[in-house]
């Protein structure tokens, strides 16, 4: 058993006991650091898989919260779709009746609850399932609302007095999201991340004292020092690595360990040594490979990071060329998106609508799987609303997207700023 699967089993244990003993509570809320609520979400994930035995029903949900009065029915909306799909694919599908209760509510909560629950009722093969709406909205419009949308949730669930339906959410144990949430039971997932990534690395590689063991120790320990602040012994040990890689002809590892020395340097102020440590690797690493591009963009970060816009964007530019020169369109793209998006203001607005335009000519050139992973859609959605009067720019722009994506193309963008 790999070691993520073994955290993932302890977490299935926790999960078991948590769910035991909360039968009463309408919502289960997990907290932890970022790694250890992604772990949680891949958790949920699994009990998707069709050979995950009993009968409790997961259902993940991570469209965007844009609102408490609209987004019950966007669930609803779904499993409205889904049930339609299974009606013309089986027979004697049992009724599902969508009535509107009596009551008031401030929330469209009720639109997600009652249905769900008529499901459950009329299904006979999932009536005595219990079923885990699992909700992680990818970008929320308003976080009080989410709050109350999800208190009512609990409030409908209990005055239902049904134990089935349970609400689940996962956010950071410190930087919370929802404000307290009386009815739901929070509990806590704790991974020790770095005796997973030392298992993760023996698990990949059993030789022991082998070279390349020898080096990914000394990544580990490294960002094991980086992760408490040890900015020395972590230089130290990622000094060693660089030293490994040389001995191992692994060019990559060289310089992601001088990649992460970049790093170190910057978290403890020595700009200096972080700017000639960039130095070394643009000496170092291949020239006009994807590894040189991704380094140009970790050195424009770099450079924005210390204010230094002008200089940035040279080497977004570069990274761009030495992209588009090696057909690395979609790196090429997002370097144009970031030089675009710094000129975002109204006295540079034609800049960024140059830049932008750049994303254009090359989406032509890729293939419609790269162009489907690339950030164009959310450029073609920005230079919509920069077009603003231009209606002719507009339904060229629109058209051509279409035909990449269909016509729900467009990505939510912020609107363009006042004055």
């Amino acid at each position: 058993m790999n070691p993520v699967d073994l955290e993932l089993v302890k977490l299935k244990r926790q999960w078991q006991k948590v769910v035991s003993k909360n039968e009463e509570k309408p919502m289960l809320i997990c907290i932890g650091e970022k790694h250890e609520t992604d772990l949680f979400d891949g958790f949920i994930k699994s009990k998707l898989s069709e050979d995950e035995e009993g009968d409790d029903i997961f259902l993940l949900h991570y469209q965007e919260f844009n609102g408490m009065k609209s987004f019950g029915q966007t669930l609803l909306d779904e499993w409205t779709e889904f049930y339609e799909m299974l009606k013309k694919s089986e027979e004697n599908i049992p009724q599902w009746e969508l009535k509107d209760p009596e009551q008031v509510f401030k929330t469209d909560a009720y639109k997600a609850f009652y249905p769900l629950l008529e499901l459950k009722k009329n299904f006979p093969n999932i009536k005595d399932s219990k079923i885990y709406l699992y909700i992680a909205p990818l970008r929320i419009s308003d976080t009080e609302e989410l709050s109350l949308w999800v208190k009512e949730w609990c409030r409908i669930c209990e005055i239902s007095e049904n134990k089935d339906l349970k609400l689940v959410w996962a956010e950071h144990h410190t930087h919370r999201t929802l404000s307290q949430i009386p009815s739901a039971h929070t509990f806590r997932v704790e991974v020790d991340i770095h005796q997973l990534m030392q298992n993760t690395a023996a698990h990949t590689n059993r030789k022991k004292n082998s070279p390349d063991t020898d080096f990914q120790q000394q990544i580990l320990i490294a960002s094991n020092h980086l992760s408490k602040e040890r900015f020395k012994e972590a230089e130290h040990a990622l000094k060693t690595a660089v030293k490994l890689a040389k001995e191992q002809k692994n060019k990559q590892g060289e310089i992601s360990a001088y990649f992460m020395l970049t790093q170190a340097y910057t978290a403890d102020r020595k700009k200096d040594r972080a700017e000639d440590t960039y130095r070394i690797i643009f000496e170092e690493v291949e020239s006009d490979s994807p590894l040189e591009v991704q380094m140009y963009m970790n050195y424009g970060s770099h450079l924005l990071g210390n204010s230094k816009k002008s200089k940035a964007e040279k080497i977004f530019e570069k990274a761009a060329e030495t992209a588009q020169k090696i057909g690395e369109y979609a790196m090429a793209i997002e370097c144009y998106r970031i030089i675009g998006t710094l000129n975002d203001t109204l006295l540079t607005k034609d800049k960024m609508i140059r830049y932008f335009e750049k994303c254009l000519d090359i989406a032509k050139l890729m293939d419609s799987s790269v162009r489907e992973q690339s950030s164009l859609r959310f450029v073609a959605s920005m230079l919509i609303l920069k077009y603003e009067g231009d209606h002719s720019k507009k339904a060229i722009l629109d058209n051509e997207m279409k035909t990449y994506f269909g016509d729900d193309w467009r990505v939510s963008v912020e609107r363009p700023k006042a004055g």
